[in-house]
């Protein structure tokens, strides 16, 4: 089909999507993309939406990737998070002293400390006439 048979909103269709830029192809785009939508990623999947369903939906808005790229960013994305968190556990640790350990109380005879509630009751009935 030539550009003499395209109507004039085709060709100002044309035109546009000439002048867009191909993100994709932009060296890490796919994986900033992936990071940036970690959580609702996670989210989505928690709610049993599965890869290719946000493959899919990812391509349908201009980025094509794959259900394996998708996978294996999110994945990767998702185990720095953990790294970075379990390193900063490790530092808060190192920070703080040691934990002391509780002071153990005895424990109390509760029925040798208090006094017989039968007798007291017995004791307030005749204190009282």
């Amino acid at each position: 089909m030539n550009q003499s048979e395209l109507s004039p909103l085709e060709k100002a269709i044309a035109k546009k999507i000439d002048r867009t830029k191909d993100k994709a192809s932009q060296p890490g785009y796919l994986r900033k993309l992936v990071a940036k939508l970690h959580l609702r990623i996670e989210a989505a999947l928690a709610r049993g939406c599965e890869y290719d369903d946000l493959a899919q939906s990812i391509t349908e808005m201009g980025v094509k990737i794959s259900t394996a790229t998708l996978k294996q960013y999110h994945t990767e994305h998702r185990r720095q998070l953990e790294k970075e968190a379990g390193e900063i556990s490790e530092t808060v640790d190192s920070v703080l002293p040691p934990e002391q350990p509780k002071e153990i109380k005895p424990k109390i005879n509760t029925q040798s400390n208090q006094p017989d509630r039968k007798q007291s009751a017995v004791d307030k009935l005749f204190a009282s006439k």
